[in-house]
């Protein structure tokens, strides 16, 4: 499974039977190529669009947009998609109707797009998300969570690759220098990067993607 960075929040996941999923589906940071898919966190200009292109066959929405809180789950061809409402604010565990965590599964693995979640993830959270092998994380301590905040959330997921996300300047780098007082770090895997059962690490790692050469040398 190929998965791309293309900048902030927004992913290219494609599957085996060439299904392409867009994370943060944005009018900032287009992926150059139409989903079949699109997952869109939360109600900002550079997570989501009401401008959605011909031919995408599901638009999810990770906020209340009248109906109340949404559970998403989808399945299309060889790729499954659910969600599960968590809290922007740092309000504890309470729910609300203002982002979701994306589960991507696909090729046999299970990526979680973490959003802009700003809270622990209790163990019910934690239990219907269910196994996660790869998770994208906001590192940016702004609208999101602290540092002990993402790492109780990663030990909590146990993901074998955390992709850090939500840089904002330096944050990333700032996250990289914390991170590695507690998991391995592997740095210049550049903007894509190919992952299968069989290949992914035996224990949690961070892996920093670079999208397009922004953040320059860690």
């Amino acid at each position: 499974v190929p998965i791309k960075f293309i900048g902030h929040a927004t992913f290219v996941v494609r599957s085996p039977q060439d299904v392409v999923v867009v994370t943060d589906y944005n009018d900032y940071y287009r992926a150059g190529v139409r989903p079949d898919i699109a997952t869109m966190n939360t109600d900002r200009g550079n997570h989501s669009t009401f401008r959605i292109e011909p031919g995408v066959a599901h638009a999810l929405y990770g906020w209340d947009r009248g109906g109340g809180n949404p559970y998403q789950d989808i399945t299309y061809k060889d790729v499954r998609i659910y969600s599960e409402p968590t809290n922007i604010s740092p309000m504890g565990n309470r729910n609300t109707n203002e982002t979701a965590i994306f589960v991507i599964q696909v090729g046999a693995m299970c990526i979680a797009h973490l959003g802009h979640t700003a809270h622990i993830l209790d163990d019910e959270i934690i239990s219907r998300l269910g196994t996660i092998d790869i998770a994208m994380s906001p590192v940016d301590r702004v609208v999101t969570q602290s540092y002990e905040e993402i790492f109780h959330n990663i030990r909590a997921l146990k993901p074998r690759i955390v992709i850090p996300m939500h840089d904002i300047g330096w944050t990333t780098v700032q996250f990289v220098a914390e991170a590695q007082r507690h998991f391995p770090i592997r740095k210049d895997v550049g903007d894509t990067i190919e992952v299968s059962r069989d290949t992914l690490p035996r224990e949690t790692e961070v892996w920093v993607m670079n999208p397009r050469g922004r953040f320059g040398s860690y």
